[in-house]
This record gives structure tokens, C-alpha cells and sequence, in this order.
């Protein structure tokens, strides 16, 4: 896991990584694979599997013929381990090698009702509007005033905590701009749907369709009659 090391060195010297996340990971055997890692995931002697993934919000990555697994909260050699098990039952003496290529520290998600979910890489200032823009802004039925940012922060003895910020974009939107929420690395937002919305697309989708056809085939037989 050289890789690791070296790649902690170099934002290091760039000033890009926390100081708290750098101490959870300045060792190798001490580092455990956090949402928004992306690894690289190398499959021999069936190089076909390889891929390059990342760890979704949820924790956990698409592996090719492995479907869905956990891998937050796994150390990269545990986790090269579990995959050469797995592997093992389709391949013949499966190799795998696993890197972290880039770091979740730099970057941030959104998730829910938006055009292009996932994660995004965070700018010095940043704030709630940028990360909605960069995802193509709000779906149709998104409920903007409900929006939850999730923050993990040091609290006494370095312990990590995490808390919920509420956060209204629909104020942002009518030009509040004071609601406009700066971010921070590793910030997970999440934009609700509206607790309507499942049925009135149901509606818009099944229903009106067939009430539409069925007032043109009784306009059509009237039309007709007339005739």
C-alpha cells in the first residue's frame, strides 16, 4: 500500500488534507476505506473484473461479477483479502490488488432529489448553492426546504461526532442568500423528496393517461354518431 503513503505526503504539502483525517490515516495498516474513497481494484489473472470504483455514500462498491459489497470501514489489505475469497469461487488462483487512488478528505456529497447524485470535489468557499449547481440542481419533486446536512466533527478526546445541520434551499432559491450554507470536506447533503410526490407521479404516470384516452374515444364516438 505504498500508494497510500505517498499520496498522504503529497496533499500534505498541498495543504489539502485536515489535520484529523491525516492522523486516522498516516499509517498504512492504520487507514480504513471511507465513503468517497475511490479504489482500484486489479483482478488477476482475469483482468476483465478490474475496475476502478468508488465507495458510495452508503458504504459500499459495485464489484464486476460481485455485485454490491461493504468495503467503508474495511483496511485495504482486509479488504483484498474478502475479494481474493470471493473471486476464488470464479477464478482459478485469483490475485487481487487493491489501491486507494484518491481520498474522500477533499470532497463532498449530495444525494436524494437532484439531477446527478454522488460526489463532488470541494473548493475552498464552497457553499450549499455551488454543490446543488455542480449536480445539475433540484428533481422535480425535491422538498428544498428540507434539506439535512450530515458533518462529521472533533469533539472531546479527538472523537469523531456526526451532526445533522438543517438547511432551507428553498429560501436560497427566493434570494436569502444568508441560508446559503458554507460547506466543509467530507459534508454528506441530502435533498428529501416530497412526501406526496410518490403518489402524484403514480397518478400523472397510470392514471391520466388512460383517463386521457378514454375522454378521446368518447369524443371521437360522439364525433362519429353526429356523422
Amino acid at each position: 500500500m505504498k500508494i497510500i503513503s505517498l499520496t498522504l505526503s503529497a496533499l500534505l504539502l498541498l495543504g489539502t488534507v485536515p489535520a484529523g483525517a491525516l492522523e486516522a490515516a498516516a499509517a498504512d495498516k492504520e487507514y480504513f476505506i471511507e465513503a468517497g474513497d475511490v479504489i482500484s481494484v486489479n483482478v488477476f489473472p482475469a483482468q476483465e473484473f478490474s475496475k476502478e470504483v468508488t465507495v458510495q455514500p452508503d458504504g459500499n462498491i459495485e464489484i464486476p461479477l460481485l455485485g454490491s459489497m461493504r468495503a467503508q470501514g474495511i483496511k485495504p489489505g482486509e479488504l483484498e483479502k474478502m475479494l481474493t475469497a470471493k473471486f476464488s469461487k470464479y477464478v482459478s488462483n485469483p490475485s487481487i490488488t487493491l489501491n486507494v487512488r484518491r481520498f474522500s478528505f477533499n470532497r463532498v456529497a449530495l444525494i436524494g432529489q437532484v439531477r446527478s447524485p454522488g460526489y463532488h470535489e470541494y473548493r475552498e468557499g464552497m457553499r450549499l448553492l455551488d454543490l446543488v449547481a455542480l449536480a445539475g440542481g433540484t428533481a422535480d419533486y425535491s422538498r428544498d426546504s428540507k434539506v439535512r446536512i450530515y458533518r462529521k466533527i472533533k469533539g472531546e478526546g479527538d472523537k469523531l461526532t456526526e451532526v445533522v445541520i438543517k438547511a432551507n434551499l428553498e429560501d436560497v432559491f427566493n434570494g436569502k442568500m444568508e441560508s446559503n450554507i458554507p460547506l466543509v470536506t467530507g459534508d454528506i447533503v441530502y435533498i428529501p423528496r416530497k412526501p406526496y410526490s410518490a403518489a402524484a407521479r403514480w397518478i400523472t404516470d397510470n392514471v391520466v393517461p388512460w383517463a386521457t384516452l378514454f375522454v378521446f374515444a368518447i369524443t371521437a364516438g360522439l364525433v362519429a354518431r353526429n356523422n
